[in-house]
C-alpha cells in the first residue's frame, strides 16, 4: 500500500521520533512511505527517515518563516494537491504536534479516502476551547484518530480508550490510544557501549557521586526549572550529588542564570543539544532520571530512561501517568511541586535498594507495554485492519 505521512516539522523532538517508529513499522510490512513535512526540518533527522526507507517532501526550507495564516493554507493545499496527485495515497496519517483540523479538511478535498491522525499532545487551557472543537472535528472526518496515552485522551475527547487488536476495527470508537515505543535493545546497546566512568571523568563528576538527569528540551513545558529548584534543596543535605541536563532551548540562558543565582554552577552541568544516540548515552551515566514536565501526552523520556534499568521521578501528568506507575516503576511527584520533586529524589538517594527495584520493574513495563516490537505489531494490525474494511 501506499501511504502518505504528514507532519509540520522534523526536528528533534518527541512526535518525530515516533513517527520515525512509524515509518520502521510499515516498511517492515513493504508498504510505500512518503513522509511530508510542512514547515522546519533539520538534515539529519531528514537523513534519518531516508535511511529507514520513507521518501521524504519538504515543502519549505527551515529558515524561511512559516507563512501568515492566509498563506498558510494556500501554501499548505497547493503543495498537497500536487502531491497527492503523483504519488496517489491508499491512506494518509496525519502526525499532530498542534491540534487544528486543515491537514484533515485538505486531504479529503483532494480525494484520499482514508485518513487516520495520531495527536502527540494533552489538552491544556492554553490550546482554548476552539482548539478541542477543531480536533474533535478532525476526528469526526478521519477514518480513526490515535491518541498517544489514554490520559491524553480523556483530555480532548472526555474518554479514552486502549486499541484492542482482538476486536473488529468496526467495533471499536472513533478515537482510541496507541502507546508510543522505544527501542529497548537499541537504547541497551548503546548504553552497554558507554563507559560510564570515563564519560563522568570527561564531565568532572567524581566517580561515587550520585547524578540526577533529564534529558529534555529546555522550555517552560518541560519543568526544568522546577527540577533546578528542587535539586538546590536536594545538595544542601547531600553534597555528594550533581545534577546532569541535555538538551537545548529557549529557556537555556534563563535556567543557567537560576543555577548561578543558587551558586550551585560547580554541581549542575549543561551537556547542551546533541543527536539521539549522544542524548542515550548521557542518560547511560545518570543514576536517576527526572521528567518533570508541566504537561506531556506521552513521555519519552520516562520510557527511554525505563529501558535502560533506570529509576524514574516524573510529574504526576498526562501521559507520565500511564508510563511510571506510582512507588511501583518509579515515583511520582505533584504537578509544578518542588518541595515534593525534592522528598521523591531524597528517597532514592537514601534507599540505594529503593532504585534498583524500581528500575527493574520499569524495565519490564517497556518492555512488556512500550517497545518497538509491541507497537510494531499494533500498528500493523491497525492497518491491516483499516484496508480489509
Amino acid at each position: 500500500m501506499k501511504i502518505l505521512i504528514t507532519i509540520p516539522c522534523l526536528l528533534t523532538g518527541g512526535t518525530e521520533f515516533q513517527t520515525l517508529n512509524l515509518v520502521r513499522a510499515l516498511k517492515a510490512e513493504n508498504h510505500s512511505v512518503m513522509v511530508c513535512c510542512f514547515y522546519d526540518y533539520i538534515d539529519e533527522m531528514v537523513d534519518l527517515f531516508i535511511k529507514h526507507g520513507a521518501e521524504v517532501v519538504l515543502f519549505s526550507n527551515e529558515n524561511e518563516q512559516r507563512p501568515s495564516s492566509f498563506r498558510q493554507i494556500t501554501f499548505l493545499c497547493k503543495n498537497l494537491k500536487k502531491l497527492i496527485l503523483k504519488f496517489k495515497p491508499d491512506l494518509a496519517h496525519v502526525q499532530y504536534m498542534t491540534p487544528g483540523a486543515l491537514p484533515i479538511i485538505a486531504l479529503k478535498c483532494f480525494g484520499v479516502k482514508k485518513i487516520v491522525a495520531t495527536l502527540h499532545q494533552p489538552y491544556t487551557k492554553s490550546h482554548g476551547k476552539l482548539s478541542k472543537i477543531l480536533v474533535q472535528i478532525a476526528a469526526k472526518l478521519c477514518f480513526k484518530f490515535v491518541v498517544v496515552s489514554k490520559n491524553a485522551e480523556k483530555s480532548w475527547f472526555g474518554s479514552g480508550q486502549i486499541y484492542d487488536k482482538t476486536i473488529p476495527l468496526k467495533d471499536q470508537p472513533k478515537h482510541f490510544t496507541i502507546y508510543n515505543a522505544v527501542d529497548v535493545e537499541l537504547i541497551q546497546k548503546i548504553q552497554n557501549k558507554t563507559d560510564i566512568v570515563f564519560e563522568r571523568y570527561k564531565l568532572e563528576i567524581p566517580t561515587k557521586s550520585i547524578v540526577f538527569g533529564a534529558v529534555s528540551r529546555l522550555s517552560y513545558e518541560k519543568g526544568i526549572d522546577i527540577l533546578i529548584d528542587a535539586f538546590y534543596q536536594v545538595q544542601k543535605e547531600n553534597k555528594n550529588v550533581y545534577l546532569l541536563i541535555v538538551g537545548d532551548g529557549p529557556d537555556e540562558k534563563m535556567l543557567q542564570h537560576k543555577v548561578k543565582q543558587y551558586n550551585i554552577e560547580s554541581k549542575i552541568i549543561f551537556y547542551g543539544g546533541v543527536n539521539w544516540e549522544t542524548a542515550m548515552q548521557q542518560m547511560a551515566l545518570m543514576d536517576v532520571v527526572v521528567v518533570p514536565s508541566r504537561f506531556e501526552g506521552f513521555g519519552l523520556s520516562a520510557a527511554e530512561a525505563m529501558a535502560m534499568g533506570k529509576p524514574v521521578v516524573a510529574s504526576n501528568v498526562f501521559g507520565l501517568k500511564e508510563v511510571v506507575n506510582d512507588k511501583k516503576t518509579g515515583l511520582l511527584f505533584n504537578f509544578e511541586n518542588a518541595t515534593d520533586l525534592e522528598k521523591q529524589l531524597l528517597k532514592l538517594l537514601n534507599n540505594p535498594n529503593t532504585s534498583k527495584i524500581l528500575g527493574a520493574a520499569g524495565l519490564l513495563k517497556v518492555k512488556s507495554k512500550f517497545s518497538s516490537k509491541v507497537f510494531k505489531t499494533e500498528i500493523n494490525n491497525f492497518y491491516k485492519s483499516i484496508f480489509e474494511i
